[in-house]
């Protein structure tokens, strides 16, 4: 298990040789006339760096039916976790469980294939969906928290007896402050969740229906399922599967 977080990112170069070689002998002359004339010389457009556009599309899968489980401490796992003593991060052939208990976290961040700092598009749509089962404990379970590329703070999706709300973190701004969304709960019942953002919007959904909205175009930079942060309030169980990513032009 991990407990700190770690991205990488890949950028390639393209370079045409017979170009190079049919270029640099032109370049050669054409300097030693320059130097004898006073004048500059411009590089040829051959040899000017390449432009190489960002992936537009991208998409994560993982605990889906069906599919094989690669073990959390495995160097290719899709995930970083992280539990406290007592409390645990295991998965099996029927998802993923995190199991907290009150000032124990526990939690899983996919490793998801999102836009670099900087790098989304205007017209950028990003997609998350999970079914999740949770059964509390205590007062609050953190089902999901949420983090914005050049925004501080984070956002968490709580379940609680009584309904689902929206915490947005003091870092935030207009911060510290908490709705109730939706009079779902952490039931022990499936529910199926999914989070979009467009370039206007992001959307929160419940089994199909919007359960909260928060107007602006913002791009994730973490996403990390299970209790992030915990006190004497939080504690429970979650089973997650089914965890799909998709980032696409709108």
């Amino acid at each position: 298990m991990q407990s700190e977080d770690a991205y990488e990112s890949h950028l390639g170069f393209g370079l045409h040789v017979p170009a190079v070689r049919r270029a640099i002998f032109p370049i050669l002359f054409g300097a030693a006339a320059a130097s004898a004339g006073g004048c500059q010389v411009r590089v040829p457009a051959t040899l000017q760096p390449l432009h190489v556009p960002r992936e537009p599309s991208a998409v994560f899968q993982a605990i889906l039916p069906g599919r094989g489980v690669v073990p959390l401490d495995a160097p290719d796992s899709p995930w970083q976790t992280f539990a406290d003593p007592s409390a645990s991060v295991a998965i099996g052939p029927d998802g993923m469980r995190l199991a907290s208990a009150p000032g124990r976290r526990a939690w899983a961040s996919p490793r998801l294939p999102l836009a670099p700092l900087g790098g989304s598009r205007p017209d950028q749509v990003e997609e998350l969906t999970w079914d999740a089962t949770i059964t509390l404990d205590e007062r609050f379970f953190v089902v999901c928290e949420l983090r914005f590329a050049g925004e501080p703070g984070a956002l968490l999706i709580q379940a609680t007896p009584f309904d689902v709300q929206v915490f947005e973190d003091t870092e935030r701004p207009n911060g510290g402050t908490s709705s109730s969304v939706s009079r779902l709960a952490g039931d022990g019942r499936m529910h199926a969740w999914r989070l979009r953002l467009d370039p206007s919007r992001l959307e929160l959904r419940l089994d199909g229906a919007t359960a909260w909205t928060l107007e602006g175009r913002r791009s994730l930079s973490r996403v990390a399922f299970g209790e992030t942060r915990s006190d004497a309030l939080h504690g429970g169980t979650m089973l997650l599967r089914d965890v799909v990513y998709v980032r696409r032009p709108a």
